[in-house]
């Protein structure tokens, strides 16, 4: 069977199963079974594809399998991280984060966190955008910490919850997090509630439980002057701004997403 052929009966059986972008999608699955990309797959639509490997792959995504753990990547922030069960899947709105960070004034040879870090995307692109930072990423899941192991460079990765591996004193210039700020039994799609880990996905009854846990330790383990930057959920901004300042934080700052959607909350220590 020709590429071209394939993609147009997995597109309508990936449409049939009600997922979204179904020929892009189908695109991608046919690169990774020929190890291509996706320009080959555009200029080559007469190459033979292997219908049975093809198969396997396409009965993943019907399953609602998410794409990036089938093909094992997703691009963030311009690179490509590897992703698999065990880990958050990145999401471009996470990319606030990062551009929050490089535009504080933070020290050129700054000491920084990532608190949770996954797939370690955040705490290694802010070490490539700023090599001089002093990068260091914690998670309490050694999977995850296995995976971000095969994504930083230059970054020390530390097993523990939270902030705990580190001693109560000021430590930190810039601390970063993408937490998991879903309220419970939340309704998720198959993608996301039946193969991404619930621990990075759930935040307690109203999605709050780590703000209210690590933000007042982030603000004790900060040096004066330092900044605390992190993801919120839709509905948060305000709840996690008042935390925010019941720590101590000043210029508290809700910046929005490119939907205009309340996305990062960043505060400074005085």
């Amino acid at each position: 069977m020709t590429l071209s052929e394939w993609i147009r009966l997995a597109t309508v059986r990936l449409e049939e199963a009600g997922v979204e972008s179904a020929r892009f999608e189908s695109q991608l699955l046919a690169a990774h079974v020929l190890m291509s990309d996706r320009t080959f797959i555009l200029t080559h639509p007469e190459h033979d594809l292997n219908e049975l490997a093809a198969e396997t792959v396409l009965l993943r995504r019907l399953a609602r399998e998410p794409l990036a753990y089938i093909l094992g990547y997703r691009e963030f922030y311009g690179r490509r991280f590897r992703v698999a069960p065990g880990v958050l899947i990145p999401r471009p709105e996470t990319e606030h984060i990062i551009e929050t960070a490089l535009s504080l004034p933070v020290p050129t040879d700054a000491t920084v966190l990532d608190v949770g870090t996954g797939s370690g995307i955040l705490a290694q692109t802010l070490k490539r955008e700023r090599p001089g930072w002093r990068v260091f990423a914690t998670d309490v899941s050694s999977d995850a910490l296995r995976i971000a192991a095969d994504n930083v460079e230059g970054v020390q990765l530390v097993q523990g919850n939270g902030l705990t591996p580190f001693r109560p004193a000021p430590t930190f210039d810039l601390i970063v997090s993408n937490p998991p700020y879903i309220v419970n039994d939340h309704p998720l799609m198959p993608e996301v509630g039946e193969h991404e880990p619930s621990p990075a996905l759930f935040g307690g009854k109203d999605g709050l439980d780590f703000y209210r846990a690590w933000v007042p330790d982030g603000f004790r383990r900060l040096h004066s002057l330092g900044h605390m930057i992190v993801e919120i959920g839709i509905g948060q901004a305000e709840s996690v701004r008042e935390i925010f300042s019941d720590a101590g934080f000043e210029r508290i700052q809700v910046l929005t997403d490119l939907a205009g959607i309340d996305r990062v909350v960043v505060g400074a220590k005085p």
